[in-house]
């Protein structure tokens, strides 16, 4: 039971580092979008070229090149945004053509390279639907056979210690079987060793795009080393190795112990710190490089001449290769996909191979004992390390079926990105096999030990067993395979595709035009407009009728920008980035035709998520302007509200305090609300009486909207009606809708409201404010 306990500690010390130094992101940085989008076909030539990943890539060592047709670099600088996450792409002056975009950025979460392409044409249509993700580059057979060979070794190496201190230790085991342990634990970190420096030198050679032969040339391999993920697991993983490598002589102990304390306080500090490099680029760093030089001196030093004194009793330290075991699994995953999942997804994944290793890993040592065991005694080996082994193995099934499920749960999503995306049916190759593993498991527990536990057990149950306990070995090298793809292929969750969702349609009218307006993708970046503006049911003649857009952002103080929408078929339509900064956006349609004045319409429109700071001289003006509407007596309003799918309903409102209410919509419906009491009509109709629920209150124009007000922030300043006045904005706390208002700075007069919703997009402006106004019924 003390070993047992003592695991169990060092178990916990681990996974609570882990979580210390990890963070939350997202897993492989996925193009999410781009400005232009895949596959656009752009009337005028862009300036730059812009990518947006899914988690922020290492600057230096992501680039990104525009060719045109014939291969030629059209692009001329890269640079990364600020959060670390897009890459601009400044081009020259392009011509009509085609241009491919090709990419291949690096991870800063977890260390992953990613590589694609997209397509955009200038003057050129390109076929419309396809998507960024469809130029993914998947990794090379050599990348998977290397990660392959380097996960084989590293859950031998670790299976091994744990088998050894877990099973064997307790039993006293004689030196020759102690020898054929030491003999599977020195090749396999030797192995490790070797494959970590090839995979290194390879995914160097993918991510800079360059023979391997090239590597070493390029001069970024520290770079590489001690600033990204990538070479932080390839340190951890090889001081783990080096550790276990060291022979478990008298003075190899103390060199043992002394190693791993001084890794754990470096690597802890360094990941605290950002890495290696930031070690090194630490103000403290000669006062470091001091410690760690005496520190090594004294524990060579100790372990000369300690174990030359007299007497001298060194400790076996038993712990400590467990704790380097566990310590180079945790080096796996701090370039796994779980490490941009948070801190709880990052200490599951390590008791997954924490798991895989007291498993799959510990099949070879129990199969290398009880082959090298003498043939007299394999039946009484067997007897005594089989049940144990079966006990640990079901422990370890159970710890993998819990992290494995919130494993798929974190990087899959849902069941139909099982079977459409790579991830998702190479996990499902996976759990074919395993499910095949843990069947011949249960064939050895049941069928298999029984037999060896027997009082007199047949001469060939050790050896069938033997062959048996080869099959699941080989059944497991095979999960290992699929887990070595696993880990260098982006998660369903990032990859699987989007449901077409449809376009938004505003819906509106400007005089006695009709316009509905279709943006589309309606997020932030490059997007297509096209209106479609009628009189009636027909569409306004192209010749003499120019149809603008006057885009202004509300939240900030940029430039109103105007985009002329040219003539195509029966509509008006043009491209382009102007809405390309997420937030609160007004859109204005312009109807213009000769001899006629401009007919015009209101949107409000908010794209991404707006991040404004909540400001308190924001709280202040918004709190003056609700208590100036609620000592408005009456008033007068218009609002329209479309519902993004081209529905619209534009009404014109009288109100009056406390409980009156007269409204007209434009397509003919008539009420008087007083009280409880509606009469209502359409078309001019007989008036109907029905009652309300409950009797309606008026506190004020736009006041129920300005109670219980969150997130309120400042937006743009402007004027209105001769009064300066600026933009604020603001969310509920009781919903998901979201408000900009205008307000004057000097009566704080509402002067026109926005509402955005899940279909439901408001512009509404109260006037007449206290005029006379009678409402009765009619």
């Amino acid at each position: 039971m003390r070993i047992w306990r003592e695991g169990v500690r060092a178990a916990l010390g681990a996974a609570l580092v882990l979580a210390v130094v990890v963070g939350t992101a997202s897993a492989h940085s996925i193009l999410q979008r781009s400005i232009p989008s895949a596959n656009a076909s752009l009337s005028t030539p862009p300036r730059q070229v812009v990518l947006v990943f899914s988690e922020p890539v290492v600057a230096g060592l992501s680039t990104a090149t525009v060719v045109d047709r014939q291969g030629a670099v059209v692009s001329q600088a890269v640079a990364v945004a600020g959060d670390g996450r897009a890459l601009a792409i400044s081009v020259g002056p392009l011509a009509t053509g085609v241009y491919t975009v090709r990419w291949r950025v690096l991870s800063a979460t977890d260390g992953h390279t990613t590589s694609g392409f997209l397509l955009f044409g200038v003057g050129e249509r390109l076929p419309a639907g396809g998507a960024a993700g469809t130029g993914l580059i998947g990794p090379p057979v050599s990348q998977v056979l290397v990660r392959w060979v380097n996960f084989a070794a590293a859950m031998l190496l670790a299976g091994t210690v744990f088998f050894e201190f877990l099973i064997l230790r307790p039993l006293r085991p004689r030196p020759d079987t102690s020898g054929v342990l030491r003999a599977a634990t020195v090749t396999s970190a030797a192995v490790l060793l070797v494959g970590l420096t090839g995979e290194f030198v390879l995914e160097a050679a993918i991510l800079l795009d360059t023979p391997v032969t090239g590597v070493w040339r390029s001069g970024t391999l520290w770079t590489l080393l001690g600033g990204t993920k990538t070479g932080w697991s390839t340190l951890a993983r090889a001081a783990g190795a080096i550790i276990l490598l060291i022979p478990p002589s008298s003075s190899g102990r103390i060199l043992r112990a002394a190693m791993l304390i001084w890794c754990v306080i470096v690597g802890v500090t360094a990941g605290l710190l950002g890495g290696p490099v930031a070690l090194v680029g630490s103000v403290h760093l000669a006062a470091l490089v001091l410690v760690a030089s005496v520190y090594g001196l004294v524990s060579v030093m100790a372990a000369v001449i300690v174990p030359k004194i007299p007497d001298a009793a060194v400790p076996e330290f038993p712990i400590v290769a467990p704790i380097a075991a566990a310590a180079m699994l945790a080096g796996i995953t701090v370039s796994s996909h779980a490490v941009g999942s948070g801190p709880a997804a990052a200490v599951l994944d390590w008791l997954h191979l924490l798991g895989t290793s007291l498993w799959i890993g510990g099949l070879a040592p129990l199969w290398l004992v009880l082959r090298h065991a003498p043939a007299a005694d394999r039946a009484s080996v067997a007897r005594i390390l089989v049940p144990r082994f079966s006990r640990l193995a079901a422990m370890a099934v159970g710890i993998l079926l819990v992290t494995g499920v919130y494993s798929a749960l974190v990087h899959v999503g849902s069941l139909p990105a099982l079977t459409v995306t790579p991830y998702g049916r190479t996990l499902l190759v996976k759990l074919l096999f395993v499910i095949l593993a843990v069947a011949l498991g249960a064939y050895h527990r049941f069928v298999m030990r029984p037999r060896l536990e027997g009082p007199q057990p047949a001469d060939h149950a050790p050896r069938a067993f033997l062959r048996s306990l080869a099959a699941e070995a080989v059944l497991g090298a095979v999960i290992l395979l699929a887990v070595a793809l696993l880990t260098i292929t982006p998660p369903a969750a990032v990859t699987m595709p989007v449901a077409a969702r449809a376009p938004l349609v505003l819906a509106g009218l400007a005089s006695a035009f009709r316009v509905d307006l279709t943006i589309s993708p309606a997020e932030p970046g490059w997007n297509r407009f096209e209106a479609m503006v009628r009189t009636g049911e027909e569409p306004v003649p192209p010749e003499g009728t120019r149809i603008l857009l006057r885009l202004t952002k509300l939240d900030e103080d940029l430039d109103p920008v105007t985009v002329t929408l040219q003539p195509d078929g029966g509509r008006f339509t043009a491209e382009g980035g102007e809405l390309g900064v997420p937030g609160w956006w007004e859109v204005q349609v312009i109807v213009r035709q000769r001899g006629t004045r401009d007919a015009t319409t209101l949107f409000s429109l908010k794209l991404g998520s707006v991040s404004g700071r909540p400001d308190a001289q924001a709280r202040r003006i918004l709190m003056q302007a609700r208590e100036t509407a609620s000592r408005v007596r009456t008033w007068r309003e218009r609002e329209q509200i479309t519902d993004g799918s081209a529905g619209v309903t534009v009404t014109d409102l009288e109100m009056m305090k406390p409980d009156r209410v007269h409204y007209r919509t434009a397509g003919g419906a008539e009420a008087v609300i007083i009280g409880v009491t509606r009469l209502y009509r359409q078309g001019g109709g007989p008036w109907e009486r029905d009652m309300l629920p409950s009797a309606i209150v008026l506190l004020g124009p736009y006041v129920s909207y300005l109670n219980n007000a969150t997130a309120i922030s400042l937006g743009r300043m402007g004027r209105c009606d001769e009064e300066r006045c600026r933009i604020v904005t603001w969310t509920l706390s009781s919903g998901n809708a979201s408000f900009a208002a205008w307000i004057g700075l000097d009566t704080f007069r509402i002067y026109r409201l926005y509402m955005a919703a899940p279909f439901h997009y408001m512009t509404t402006q109260a006037f007449d404010l206290n005029a006379p106004l009678r409402i009765n019924p009619p």
